[in-house]
C-alpha cells in the first residue's frame, strides 16, 4: 500500500544535520595497517568496502567534491546489546572523523577512536558484524585487508588527520527505547529525530513527519508523548503504531512504509537521531517507542 503526501515538504538537508566544510577525503592520505601477524604496513590511495556506507542524507548534488555529491562515507558501528536482529541499531560515523580501528579477537570486541570524542566499541559476537575492509597499496603492490574476521583478520588502522565533527545547532531530544530483551529494552537518547527514505538510486531525504493512513502526515515533535511501535510487516507495507498525544489523546495508527515521490518510490529505512560522534540508524523493527527526552 502506498501513501499520498500532500501538503508538507521533505527535508531534503535541515540545517542542523548539514555537514561542515568538506575535509581532505580519506584514504587519500597514508593510513597505518598492523596485520593478523602483528605486521605494521604503510598504505597509500585507500578504498572502503564492507563496513561502510554513504551518508546519502547529507548528499548535495551541486557540491564540488564526490564526498559532497554523494554524501561522506561514514563507518557503520553496531554496538553491544543493539537489539537482537541481524539487522540492527547502527552508529554512522563519519569516517573524516575516525582517527583508528583496533580489533581485539580474543574479547571479540571492536574499538573505534573518534576524533574529538570517547573511544566507540563494537562486538564481534556475530559474525559479518563490524567487518571492516579497505583495498590499498602497500608499497606498489594492491592489497585487500579485511577486519573483524577472527581466520587473518588485521589487528588495527590508523588515520592521520581525524577531525572532530563540527558543532551542532542545539536541538530536541528524543527518547530511543530499542527491542533487546537482553538489557531490559534500553533507551538511548538522540537529538532532531528525523525519517530516513531510501531511493533508487543511493538517494536518501529525511522527513520531518510520517504518513498516516488515514489523517494529516505526523509530526515529529514534542506533542508526541509517545508513540510505539506494535508491528511492522514488510509483505502489506504498512506499520501499526499506538501514537498518545499532548492532552491525552490515544488512538492506533497505520504508517506506510513507502513514499511515492513523482515516479519515484522510497522506503522508509528507520528513525535517525544525531548523537555527538555521528548519527544513529533505528531500523523501524529494532524500535519499541520513541517520546521526547526534555
Amino acid at each position: 500500500m502506498r501513501s499520498r503526501w500532500i501538503g508538507w515538504t521533505a527535508l531534503l538537508i535541515p540545517a542542523a544535520f548539514a555537514a561542515a566544510a568538506d575535509p581532505p577525503a580519506r584514504g587519500s592520505e597514508p593510513a597505518t595497517l598492523v596485520d593478523a601477524a602483528g605486521k605494521e604496513i604503510k598504505l597509500t590511495g585507500l578504498k572502503f568496502g564492507i563496513g561502510t556506507r554513504r551518508l546519502a542524507f547529507l548528499a548535495d548534488a551541486k557540491g564540488a567534491t564526490d564526498d559532497a555529491r554523494k554524501g561522506p562515507l561514514a563507518l557503520e558501528l553496531r554496538e553491544p546489546l543493539s537489539t537482537t536482529f541481524q539487522k540492527g541499531v547502527v552508529t554512522l560515523i563519519p569516517l573524516s572523523s575516525v582517527a583508528g580501528v583496533k580489533y581485539d579477537y580474543a574479547k571479540l570486541t571492536m574499538s573505534v577512536s573518534i576524533a574529538g570524542q570517547p573511544d566507540a566499541v563494537g562486538t564481534l559476537q556475530f559474525r559479518g558484524i563490524n567487518v571492516f575492509t579497505v583495498e590499498a597499496k602497500a608499497g606498489d603492490v594492491p592489497a585487500k585487508f579485511t577486519g573483524g574476521s577472527t581466520k587473518g583478520g588485521f589487528r588495527s588502522i590508523a588515520f592521520p588527520g581525524a577531525r572532530p565533527l563540527s558543532p551542532r545547532p542545539a536541538a530536541p531530544k528524543w527518547s530511543v527505547q530499542i527491542v533487546q530483551p537482553a538489557a531490559m529494552d534500553p533507551a538511548l537518547t538522540v537529538r532532531n529525530l528525523k525519517a530516513l527514505y531510501a531511493f533508487p538510486g543511493g538517494t536518501e531525504q529525511l522527513m520531518d513527519a510520517l504518513p498516516v493512513r488515514k489523517g494529516e502526515p505526523l509530526q515529529l515533535n514534542a506533542k508526541i508523548k509517545k508513540l510505539e511501535i506494535v508491528a511492522v510487516d514488510p509483505n502489506t507495507r504498512m506499520a501499526a503504531m499506538e501514537l498518545l498525544l499532548e492532552g491525552g489523546t490515544e488512538r492506533l495508527i497505520a504508517v506506510p512504509l513507502t513514499l511515492e515521490q513523482g515516479k519515484r518510490t522510497g522506503v522508509l529505512t528507520g528513525l535517525v537521531g544525531e548523537v555527538d560522534s555521528g548519527w544513529k540508524l533505528f531500523p523501524l523493527h529494532t524500535v519499541k517507542a520513541i517520546k521526547p527526552a526534555d
